[in-house]
């Protein structure tokens, strides 16, 4: 399943957004300063620990919330994120960091009304007063837009932000996306071309241009992108993998290979390997690439989905299961529609309705609109 191309250049989860410093003297400083090392270096579970320690000591300082529901943020403990945030603003109703950060939670959660509203409310506690924070928040709030499908409102925010000259390269690029979205493909055509004037040295920009266009219907036109990052010679340790990648979205998968198992080697390498064997029909060596590129990056909701998958295929449903359970351990928003459809259809095959069933119906409340998923429900109610 593809991802959406936001969760592939944004930002979202760019949650890593500069933290609120509290002020000396408070009896959890050490442990909020702690949990903010911890934070910095993704040791989510200690930053969790640090702030809730520091919470203990102190329970009146809402930026010790505010860091402790960013952090449940990248543990995807959404609900918990939430429930920090409600404490936080209990304490300081004006506070606009905790309304910011409301907002990133709800986009998280999909809930891009209620994302907006936080957002809003953000914006008007500036009080006029515009500066870094303000972009940042219009920017969360232009992704809002754009996901909820109001492409126009996020066009407009996005000319705000380019107005002001904040971020051109990212922004030229998201709103070109918007403007694919709505249908206006020579202004996202035009808006992807400033972003490259902005960033021209950026495999990742080409590729995400490409991803864009794709997805729109418009690969062909995506290539000739690809072809342009082609002549990118950067002389940096990524050119290698880069090109490989290049290579694999134009389906030149022995020139792909090539590259991609050039030393240095990105760990990364592993899962583009893995989907060449898939697509030449290699289903071991995929499974064992795919297995050697979760031992560096063990949170790939995808990767679990694609090795449930094959095991599946081969009857194997006991292992298949083991692969889309992992995978929703993963908390990976963008496969876990897949990996609880497969669970749910795994159990079937394995002749265990009465957990099947349960699962479809979870699933079902999750994802209302899967007529295949409510189909499956409705025979499996009648076993």
């Amino acid at each position: 399943m593809r991802k959406n191309y936001i969760h592939k250049t944004l930002l979202l989860l760019v949650l890593s957004t500069a933290l609120s410093l509290s002020g000396c003297g408070s009896k959890g400083e050490k442990n909020n300063q702690t949990g903010m090392e911890a934070y910095q270096k993704k040791d989510y579970a200690t930053a969790i620990k640090s702030y809730s320690a520091a919470i203990t000591q102190d329970n009146r300082k809402a930026d010790y919330y505010i860091n402790l529901a960013m952090a449940y943020v990248e543990t995807g403990e959404y609900e918990n994120a939430l429930t920090q945030i409600g404490f936080a603003l209990e304490l300081e109703p004006k506070n606009q960091s905790a309304y910011r950060s409301k907002g990133i939670i709800h986009i998280a959660l999909n809930d891009f009304e209620n994302a907006i509203l936080a957002l809003e409310q953000a914006l008007h506690l500036a009080d006029g007063f515009v500066g870094n924070m303000e972009y940042d928040i219009l920017d969360y709030r232009a992704v809002a837009e754009s996901k909820s499908g109001n492409y126009k409102k996020a066009i407009d925010t996005y000319t705000i932000l380019l107005k002001v000259g904040y971020k051109p390269s990212e922004h030229y690029y998201l709103r070109g996306c918007s403007y694919l979205l709505n249908n206006e493909m020579e202004s996202a055509k035009s808006d992807f071309s400033h972003a490259i004037e902005n960033q021209k040295n950026s495999y990742t920009l080409y590729l995400n241009i490409y991803q864009a266009l794709s997805q729109y219907g418009a690969e062909e036109e995506g290539s000739l992108y690809l072809q342009k990052a082609l002549t990118l010679d950067l002389g940096k340790k990524e050119d290698t993998f880069s090109k490989g990648k290049i290579y694999y979205y134009l389906g030149d998968y022995t020139n792909a290979i090539t590259y991609l198992l050039k030393e240095p080697r990105n760990p990364e390498s592993n899962l583009y390997l893995g989907k060449i064997y898939m697509a030449t029909g290699d289903t071991t060596q995929a499974f064992l690439t795919f297995q050697q590129y979760l031992e560096s990056s063990p949170d790939n909701g995808d990767v679990y989905n694609q090795l449930g998958m094959m095991r599946f295929e081969e009857g194997a449903y006991q292992e298949a299961l083991n692969y889309f359970q992992s995978g929703l351990g993963c908390n990976d928003l963008s496969a876990r529609k897949s990996l609880a459809f497969n669970e749910a259809v795994t159990y079937e095959y394995m002749l265990d309705f009465s957990t099947a069933k349960e699962k479809f119906k979870a699933y079902i409340d999750s994802y209302p609109d899967d007529a295949q998923a409510i189909k499956e429900y409705e025979f499996l109610k009648s076993r």
